[in-house]
């Protein structure tokens, strides 16, 4: 297994540049897995008004007690609403709650990594090939040939456009006016036949 990234060289990229883009581009495949994945983990408990106390990923809710929770509850029914945030607030010796609003403490995320990706790539030595595209017309046809194999841009492989904030100046502005240039392709993992397949094409990075 072998990651290809090809980057252009017509954009004169200073080193420190071209680290961060080809960077991007090795990451572009985990960093799509987590994003499609990542599921908050909230502070504080939701509590439905009915007496159930909801955490986030608990299977089976647990029974609130206490007059102060309950007080809670019922003031949440007469507002009109169905479930509310909590948190507890130290006076003393005695335990407080309060309304509040609920903020996300951390991500969980959990997907699968093929079984070659993992013992032949990250359990191995990460091995990756840094090609070179003449121009951005050139970088494009690698496109052509990826998708000639089977390969879906956004799962396979990922196109790294910079936002032009420092030495590069945009070639084409999304729709949010954002002005972007398109600098690298960077593939997943592949078996060495596919990503040889497209990097035949192109020469090393010099």
């Amino acid at each position: 297994m072998r990651q290809l990234i090809i980057a252009r060289k017509d954009l004169n990229m200073s080193p420190g540049k071209l680290a961060a883009q080809v960077s991007h581009a090795s990451m572009a495949f985990i960093s799509w897995a987590i994003n499609c994945n990542a599921k908050p983990v909230m502070k504080y408990s939701i509590v439905n008004v009915y007496g159930k106390e909801l955490k986030t990923g608990e299977k089976i809710p647990k029974i609130f007690f206490g007059a102060e929770l309950a007080e809670l509850a019922r003031q949440t029914r007469a507002a009109g609403r169905d479930s509310f945030t909590y948190r507890t607030v130290k006076d003393g010796e005695h335990t407080k709650y309060e309304f509040c609003e609920n903020e996300v403490e951390s991500y969980e995320c959990k997907f699968s990594i093929e079984k070659e990706v993992y013992e032949q790539w990250f359990a191995g030595i990460f091995t990756k090939t840094i090609c070179e595209a003449k121009n951005r017309n050139q970088l494009m046809k690698a496109i052509t040939m990826a998708e000639e194999l089977g390969l879906t841009e956004g799962e396979d492989f990922f196109l790294i456009k910079d936002n032009c904030l420092t030495e590069l100046e945009p070639e084409e502005v999304d729709e949010n006016g954002v002005g972007r240039t398109l600098t690298c392709i960077g593939f997943r993992p592949l078996p060495d036949e596919v990503a040889h397949k497209i990097s035949r094409k192109y020469q090393l990075y010099r």
